[in-house]
């Protein structure tokens, strides 16, 4: 019998060198607090940050408590429980008395309605850092440096996803210059968690390299999405706007731990199909269709040049330029389907105009770049002076409530009931006042907020300052956008200055819904 001991535990001694084999992550490049082990005082893992939280919590001038992520018993130490914020339990608890006269079929739809819960690596100043310094942000904050190329990003997870919610999960990999160097491949569909499990799950979400291209950085972001997000998404930033299309529901909720990078880096081949469609030059964006192209070398395009001075009747050259962006994306669109890089360069002024483009060819195209000739000074305005009386009334000091919500025959957005009461997709009318753009808040007191003001079906309530409405210059927005694309494909926006465009909602999300652009990425543009 005394022999037999020895024996068994050495059996024992190499089920346990087993078990711990198969559960540690093979060759794991580390991830800063990629182990949730570390907390900040705000209760918030340090090294990352989540978009979504109330004012007690880091994002400022937001009236509630939209706390997202929280530390939790995780599979070793600590984890992180991503939950979305329920917007019903917020009414609720932040406006009582307005949630008792909701009728049932408007709850029913804030009950399906959220703020989807959100985390991102951020190194830096995480506490303060809010989602209206997004674009800053995004390219100086949320990398962290990479020890080698991985080949897997590996973690463990449980859910309690409702509705068919499910949780996007984005590493990207990046060359110094912030341009793409791999990651999620189109067609993968590991990176978006569809399952509810109660167990601690492992998962592996494969990332290939692109030829020549060695990535010394990354990014991770983890979002909540509701059932229409693809479980194939597309490849780059472009998907966070695809994502915020789709709010999830109430009471979704993923717990993550021990994320690392792991396994050996695969370079795709140069003439690997998965190739096709993939632009490789764009960097990190706040949304849109495509990136830059590859050198972001505008010198080498074509150019089109137009200017306030300007005639629709010209060339579009520097001595001749053309009046309209209109024109000028149409005459470049031209250029783009002959296989021609095009630059537009936009002199400095006030434009009072918008450009509706359908890109037929999409991301097939080559580049299109629309440019400031001078950062800021080219001005696109998207509101015009009212034309109807707001009878304002002095409800306190400071505060004014108009009669009516429609100040223009042409104001924009028109009022859809159907989005209304979901605020992560209501886009609510600028407001100008004096030459200044009013901030929107969409709960809390305004007697103290100078220069903002809110919206409803019935009207405004407006905060001006010092100003005094009854002899103020005041505009609202008639036009939904400066740029619009569809199907556009490799369209980059850089240097505009934009103002007097609907605006989202909620303020934080001003930066990422890029008010005045659609279906194109941003770079450098200023967002009023």
């Amino acid at each position: 019998m005394d022999k037999i001991k020895p024996m068994k535990n050495i059996f024992l001694l190499l089920l346990l060198s087993l078990s711990i084999g198969l559960n540690a992550q093979d060759d794991c490049i580390p991830i800063p607090n990629g182990n949730f082990q570390e907390w900040s005082g705000n209760d918030g893992p340090v090294n990352w940050l989540t978009t979504n939280m109330g004012d007690k919590y880091g994002t400022p001038n937001v009236g509630y408590d939209m706390r997202n992520v929280f530390k939790t018993p995780g599979k070793i130490g600590n984890g992180v429980r991503i939950k979305n914020a329920s917007v019903l339990e917020l009414m609720k608890k932040e406006k009582p008395q307005e949630f008792a006269r909701l009728p049932a079929s408007i709850k029913e739809q804030l009950r399906k309605s959220s703020f989807s819960g959100s985390l991102f690596t951020c190194q830096g100043n995480c506490e303060s850092a809010t989602l209206s310094e997004n674009e800053v942000f995004m390219r100086k904050n949320m990398f962290f440096p990479l020890e080698k190329a991985p080949g897997a990003l590996c973690g463990y997870y449980k859910a309690n996803l409702k509705e068919g919610d499910k949780l996007w999960v984005f590493p990207y990999l990046a060359i110094e210059n912030d341009m793409p160097a791999g990651g999620v491949m189109p067609g993968e569909t590991a990176s978006v968690i569809t399952k509810s499990v109660s167990e601690w799950t492992p998962f592996r979400i494969p990332l290939r390299l692109f030829p020549d291209r060695t990535p010394v950085k990354a990014l991770i972001q983890m979002q909540m999405v509701g059932s229409g997000f693809p479980v194939t998404p597309p490849y780059g930033m472009s998907a966070i706007e695809l994502a915020q299309r789709f709010p999830s529901t109430d009471g979704s909720e993923v717990f993550i731990d021990e994320l690392c990078f792991c396994g050996e880096a695969d370079v795709i081949d140069a003439d690997d199909p998965v190739l096709d469609g993939i632009n490789m030059g764009g960097g990190v964006s706040t949304g849109g269709d495509a990136g830059n192209d590859q050198n972001n070398d505008s010198d080498t395009s074509e150019k089109i040049y137009m200017a306030t001075t300007g005639s629709d009747a010209n060339t579009g050259t520097k001595q001749a330029p053309f009046a309209t962006i209109q024109k000028a994306i149409t005459v470049a669109q031209g250029k783009r389907l002959q296989g021609k890089r095009v630059t537009i360069v936009v002199g400095d002024g006030m434009y009072r105009q918008e450009a509706s483009i359908n890109g037929t060819g999409g991301s097939g195209l080559p580049p299109l770049r629309i440019e400031a000739e001078n950062k800021h000074q080219a001005i696109f305005i998207g509101s015009e002076p009212i034309t109807e009386n707001p009878n304002w009334q002095n409800q306190v000091e400071s505060l004014y409530m108009s009669t009516t919500a429609n100040l223009h025959p042409d104001q924009k957005p028109i009022f859809n009931p159907n989005n209304y009461s979901n605020p992560m997709e209501t886009m609510v009318p600028a407001l100008v006042v004096n030459g200044t753009q009013l901030k929107h808040q969409q709960g809390g007191d305004l007697r103290n907020t100078a220069n903002a003001y809110m919206y409803t079906p019935q009207q405004f309530f407006v905060n001006p300052g010092s100003s005094n409405l009854s002899n103020a210059a005041i505009e609202v927005s008639v036009r939904e956008n400066a740029i619009a694309f569809t199907n556009g494909g490799n369209v980059t926006v850089h240097g505009l200055r934009l103002k007097g465009y609907p605006q989202a909602s909620i303020p934080q999300l001003t930066a990422q819904q890029l008010p005045g652009l659609e279906g194109v990425q941003a770079e450098e543009c200023l967002f009023e």
